[in-house]
């Protein structure tokens, strides 16, 4: 009796399931897209995929574009600085900048999702083994990748799903 092998396409979160919307779309909608997908209060998803107006897979979206969106004094990306403990100006103080943090929220969030997503992710192919999807995700570093057949989005793979069967066929 002959299985035919695992591929990629068994382990995939459709697209359907999976929270993405339209580059035009406000960075609000994006939160609400993120806790659309939550169970029991809990996210499920940590980023969102960003499409065109023609369903093409152009970036991503993930939880610190969207913090660093809502407040970009605060959450600045694209500090470099090396750790060395709290800064004085925030331990005692972000009591008073929660209010600042919800002004600058309503305020921010309402600019479109282009202006804050990262450039696409490699995309893979549904018929790849999970091995070598996994290969590629440790390789790029990422946690996920969009999958694509017949050159359109299906949906994503995760990491931690393919962690799922690789571990899981192995003698514990």
């Amino acid at each position: 009796m002959h299985t035919s092998s695992p591929t990629v396409r068994d382990f995939i979160v459709p697209l359907e399931q999976f929270p993405h919307l339209s580059s035009e779309e406000s960075v609000h909608s994006a939160v609400a897209q993120l806790f659309l997908h939550a169970d029991n209060g809990k996210l499920l998803f940590d980023e969102l995929l960003v499409i065109d107006s023609q369903d093409r897979y152009v970036g991503n979206l993930t939880i610190r574009s969207i913090l660093t969106c809502y407040f970009p004094s605060l959450f600045d990306g694209n500090q470099k600085e090396i750790f060395a403990g709290k800064k004085e100006k925030f331990t005692d103080l972000a009591i008073l900048l929660e209010d600042r943090f919800q002004a600058e929220c309503k305020r921010q969030g309402a600019l479109p999702v282009s202006d804050f997503m990262s450039p696409p992710l490699k995309s893979i192919k549904a018929d790849l083994h999970p091995l070598h999807a996994a290969e590629i995700m440790m390789e790029e570093n990422q946690t996920c990748l969009p999958v694509m057949e017949n050159q359109e989005l299906i949906g994503v793979i995760r990491l931690i799903d393919l962690f799922r069967f690789l571990a899981g066929s192995c003698s514990l």
